[in-house]
């Protein structure tokens, strides 16, 4: 079977409705299609968006005492499909009975070192209120919490989607890694019929290999291990699942920090890995040796990553169409700040 071939399942009819059809499963009642009835003549009040401050690296010397001998990283060219998942979710409006977010996904197919296809899902709208929230089966303990706190919703919406995606693409995938931005833990935002548990067991029972990649790690005992890792000229990974099972509850698979790129000085990731056949090394290897690496970072999850984000120009086009379609009064924002303080020109 050719590339295009075995790649066409993507295109599917039943592949989108199978995603759709998890989503709406794990947001129950939040998902809503009578959207323009229930907007219609409503105040809303646009947001904008949003920067997030990535912390800056640490850099120290290496304990000698707490040597561990590294491992090479070998590109194997065996062909394997890698399939790339990020997801964004902003908070686009509110009203006064509830908010609106909007969720994207970016999903990127690798193999033989080369993009093969890539494409994305959403914007889904996901309207939040206390009566779609109660008359749905997320855990009430979090109800409350989803309804003034809009980080944790954005974190359970972009959770739940990318569960849905991954569990479609664990069932539908063989012989193939399942690469998530992240890591591999289960979360209390999972729908239980949508966990990440659930998308290890069907990817195994499929022969699929599972990498979380984190970019950082707050395990201020993985840095030396990581300033080793970064003076190496090779790709390398070291084994700390002992450490980091010792330090953090119920992490998956294996737990290693890798550098994938090979010169000197690049970024050193904390991967989990959930090997089909329990060779993990081996499945870095394939993973180097089918997917492009720029500066120790996989090129399909980078792509993912900004086919996932939602630019300016999006969000502007978002507020027009909710304004235009679901005929809801815009209300300017009020800027308390200003109106005590009065302008300033400094």
């Amino acid at each position: 079977m050719d590339a295009n071939a075995h790649l066409n399942f993507y295109l599917e009819e039943d592949c989108i409705l199978e995603f759709e059809n998890t989503f709406r499963k794990s947001m129950k009642m939040c998902l809503l299609d009578q959207l323009e009835e229930i907007l219609k003549g409503r105040r809303i009040i646009f947001d904008s968006i949003g920067e997030t401050i990535v912390p800056p690296r640490r850099v120290g010397s290496f304990d000698q005492a707490c040597a561990v001998a590294p491992r090479v990283i070998h590109r194997n060219e065996k062909m394997t499909y890698i399939s790339a998942i990020d997801s964004s979710v902003i908070h686009l409006a509110r009203t006064e009975e509830g908010r609106l977010y909007i969720a994207k996904s970016g999903i990127v197919i690798s193999s033989g070192r080369k993009i093969r296809c890539h494409f994305k899902i959403g914007p889904e709208l996901i309207y939040l209120t206390e009566d779609s929230l109660c008359n749905s089966k997320i855990d009430h303990n979090l109800v409350n919490l989803l309804l003034v706190d809009s980080s944790v919703a954005r974190r359970l919406i972009r959770i739940r989607l990318e569960r849905a995606i991954q569990l479609m693409l664990s069932r539908r995938l063989n012989n193939s890694i399942i690469l998530i931005d992240g890591s591999l833990r289960p979360s209390i935002f999972e729908d239980h019929s949508c966990t990440i548990n659930r998308v290890i067991e069907a990817s195994t029972l499929n022969n699929n290999d599972v990498i979380g990649l984190s970019k950082n790690t707050n395990l201020t005992t993985l840095h030396q291990f990581e300033y080793l890792l970064s003076t190496i000229p090779y790709s390398a990974c070291i084994d700390t699942d002992y450490v980091i099972k010792s330090l953090v509850r119920k992490t998956l698979g294996k737990n290693m920090l890798v550098k994938l790129g090979k010169n000197e000085n690049e970024h050193v990731l904390r991967a989990d890995i959930c090997s089909a056949n329990g060779n993990d090394l081996e499945c870095l290897e394939r993973l180097i040796g089918n997917d492009m690496i720029f500066r120790s970072y996989p090129e399909s999850l980078r792509i993912a990553h900004h086919i996932s984000t939602f630019t300016t120009t999006e969000v502007s086009s978002l507020k027009g169409f909710v304004s235009r379609s679901y005929g809801a009064e815009e209300v300017a924002q009020t800027d308390n700040r200003k109106n005590l303080l009065g302008v300033s020109f400094t």
